[in-house]
């Protein structure tokens, strides 16, 4: 299996300029170099603020390395005029602009959309913001905990206790997730029409269409008035810790159940007529019995049925998880701060894996030539 260089991935040639901060904008446009796009980060003075959050290493933001590596760094001060014009001659050059600045900070600093088309018609301007440029919440800060609040995750996790935002930042991944799917669709859109477009993409709008189809199946018919009710936790204690079992048709279940030498327990289940009650009957059952052996044997006993199980990893054993270590899902890059662990993008083509570039940039540090490629043109 080859290892592509960036001249044979799919974006080969793509130009995009980014200038956005958080996890959103700077996840997306990994996700496109890793697809072989050019990326030129557009820092504010003293670089991006986000490159000091959370947990990290000499100075270097863990979260910050792995959504900004492989791009290049130049420092503008956009509200210079200098510094405005370079930014200009960067959008003249480039396939894309992305942006995750508030409603009405693009005009205020002369990049309105009527601004950088004119200098630009050919290119696709993709604005990251938390609910659109226009309504009541149109000014107010977004953040990933924010939206999961307005649209009802958090509510959805209380059904296992208290409120609370998912403990890792699903909203800002699966809103870059978006961004980049979004951005591949006006360039392909370009090459049919000739000309650049305005995508824009709310945090909230996002997430309302990712959740719909499971977390709202009670609201999904119009009329449908039924009240909610929690799904049973598929996570089942065994007598040295926990294992996942998730039966999702009839002849599953009834293996498990054969599995486990208890066919009371499937006539049981045939005699209740509502499938949630079926399923919270299901767990209750299989929750008497699994904490009588071992995480090990019953692995081993329901693989040896064909049944949809798998252990509860810890985060650290999940790195030498044998399938992973055989996908080549982790590379290594050298970076000031030591080497750094990387995940490559997970799909290929034609059998080709694209491994991580390169490290992240410090602020500022491919100005020069940056500035020289703009000025030899």
């Amino acid at each position: 299996m080859s290892n592509p260089s960036t001249a044979s991935r799919p974006l080969q040639g793509v130009k995009i300029v980014e200038s956005s901060s958080y996890l959103t904008g700077p996840l997306a446009s990994v996700m496109l170099l890793d697809l072989g796009a050019e990326v030129i980060k557009v820092e504010p003075p003293g670089g991006d603020g986000f490159r000091s959050f959370g947990h990290g290493q000499q100075g270097w933001s863990a979260l910050w390395t792995s959504s900004n590596r492989g791009k290049r760094s130049i420092v503008l001060d956009l509200k210079a005029e200098d510094d405005l014009a370079t930014m200009k001659q960067l959008i003249a050059e480039a396939d894309v602009l992305m942006e995750n600045w508030r409603p009405r900070v693009a005009s205020s600093l002369g990049l309105g959309q009527d601004v950088v088309c004119a200098i630009n018609p050919r290119l696709v301007r993709l604005s990251v913001t938390g609910f659109g440029s226009t309504g009541p919440l149109s000014a107010a800060p977004a953040f990933d905990s924010l939206i999961q609040g307005r649209t009802g995750m958090v509510d959805l996790l209380a059904d296992s206790g208290a409120p609370e935002v998912a403990p890792y930042w699903i909203v800002d991944k699966v809103v870059a997730t978006f961004a980049a799917q979004a951005i591949l669709a006006a360039l392909y859109q370009r090459e049919r029409t000739g000309a650049g477009s305005h995508v824009s993409l709310p945090m909230l709008d996002v997430m309302t269409y990712f959740n719909f189809p499971d977390m709202f199946q009670h609201r999904t018919f119009v009329d449908d008035t039924t009240v909610r009710r929690p799904t049973p936790s598929p996570v089942v204690r065994t007598s040295d810790g926990h294992i996942v079992v998730t039966p999702v048709s009839g002849a599953q279940i009834s293996r498990t159940l054969k599995a486990l030498e208890r066919p009371d327990i499937k006539e049981e289940l045939l005699s209740i007529g509502d499938a949630v009650a079926v399923a919270e009957t299901f767990y209750r059952r299989i929750g008497e019995i699994l904490p009588t052996r071992t995480t090990e044997h019953w692995l081993a006993l329901f693989e040896s049925f064909d049944l949809p199980v798998a252990p509860v990893t810890k985060l650290e054993d999940h790195l030498s998880d044998p399938q992973v270590i055989h996908n080549k899902l982790y590379h290594t890059i050298d970076t000031p701060a030591g080497a750094l662990r990387a995940v490559r993008y997970p799909a290929t083509f034609d059998g080709a894996q694209l491994v991580p570039q390169g490290p992240a940039p410090r602020p500022g540090e491919h100005a020069a030539e940056i500035r020289s490629a703009l000025g030899a043109r």
